[in-house]
């Protein structure tokens, strides 16, 4: 005759499992520690495997110190925040900002389509790419990252004039920097063009992934990044997020900057980032909308995440009928990341806006996998 285990049996029997579980995290993180690195040649010196080609991107950029602004961080260390740039100084420059999980890496193909005749600068915010990704009790935040890139613009680059690009988690970022360029009356440089890219930036229509929605579970998503969702695990995902899917070689290199510092642990922090694009989601918006900037919206139709949907409503609600020049292209053979899938169509639009030659509209329209004009008309380059 069966009978239930006593109360007693079942309590022993958890704790047995709960103690197995403890002692093979324990015995998994003593074989596996986090790198700690402090800069980029120390993380390659201590792994040669690495991805050779975040290795070079990594070696050939710089470092600048930044203190964040948020309160909850006066009392912590300064940060070490990588930054790269291409091009020649004197031609006309851009700002590209990454989003989350990835960095400023994110960007490599597109920028070798435009270095020849743009000046481009690009950087990896708190706790993403190179740049430090302080644990603990530190406060990720998108106003921060956005003063970040103020300090950036005015102190490190002493630029007086650039066009803005961002994609994902870097539209919140360019529009809370939107929101402080409204604020100062442009008084200290002067936005030209205003490039958006697929991104959550109306998160009622976004469908947040599976890693998304576990990862900021309260004391879930810190035992997954540890012990379950390695950097080459969390990538192996990810790559199919692009279209075409990364290939090994590039799922290598984009590991490689997951892991530096331990990347993958603080996504839970990093992913925070939802909250704050939820509290301050509609002002974003209407600083959008009030915008005097020319704005050109660029969307993959493949984006299972931040898919169409938010790009329409964005369009019909925030940028077709303003007073400044707008235009919306889908991609219909790009997914998440255009600027990796189809940076030749992704240049050639940026081209095309900034320019407004006729000619570059038709060569978009040209190639094999044609970028779709939706609505609005090439902006008049700016003077």
């Amino acid at each position: 005759m069966f009978r239930y285990p006593s109360i007693k049996t079942i309590v022993i029997s958890f704790s047995v499992i709960v103690l197995a579980v403890v002692l093979s995290a324990a015995i998994y993180a003593l074989w596996n520690p986090l790198d700690n690195s402090s800069n980029i040649g120390e993380f390659y010196n201590s792994n040669p495997d690495a991805g050779p080609d975040a290795e070079s991107w990594g070696r050939g950029g710089s470092y600048f110190p930044w203190q964040s602004n948020q309160s909850e961080n006066s009392q912590l260390p300064e940060l070490n925040i990588f930054y790269r740039t291409f091009g020649n100084s004197d031609h006309p420059a851009i700002i590209m900002i990454h989003g989350w999980p990835t960095s400023s890496y994110d960007f490599k193909a597109l920028i070798g389509e435009l270095e020849k005749d743009y000046y481009i600068a690009v950087i990896d915010t708190p706790g993403y790419g190179f740049s430090d990704k302080p644990k603990g009790g530190y406060r990720y935040s998108i106003p921060d990252d956005a003063l970040l890139v103020d300090y950036f613009i005015r102190e490190i680059l002493g630029l007086s004039r650039f066009t803005l690009f961002t994609h994902d988690k870097g539209d919140s970022v360019g529009f809370a920097f939107l929101s402080l360029y409204q604020q100062t009356g442009s008084a200290a440089y002067q936005i030209d063009h205003h490039f958006i890219l697929n991104g959550g930036i109306y998160l009622p229509l976004a469908e947040l992934s599976a890693a998304q929605k576990y990862l900021i579970l309260p004391g879930f998503g810190q035992f997954m990044t540890r012990f379950i969702l390695t950097p080459e695990r969390f990538t192996a995902g990810l790559a199919k997020v692009y279209s075409p899917e990364l290939t090994q070689q590039e799922q290598l290199n984009m590991s490689s900057t997951f892991k530096y510092q331990g990347g993958t642990t603080v996504f839970p922090k990093t992913l925070r980032y939802l909250e704050d694009r939820r509290k301050l989601e509609k002002t974003w918006l209407q600083t959008l909308s009030r915008s005097e900037i020319p704005t050109t919206l660029i969307w993959g139709e493949l984006d299972p995440i931040a898919k169409t949907e938010i790009a329409d409503f964005v369009w019909e609600n925030y940028l077709r009928n303003r007073d400044a020049a707008s235009s919306y292209w889908r991609l219909p053979c790009a997914s998440h990341y255009p600027q990796n899938d189809q940076p030749d169509i992704i240049a050639q639009l940026v081209r095309q806006s900034l320019s407004a030659e006729s000619a570059a509209l038709n060569r978009v329209q040209d190639l094999g996998c044609a970028a779709v004009l939706v609505e609005g008309m090439p902006h008049k380059a700016a003077r």
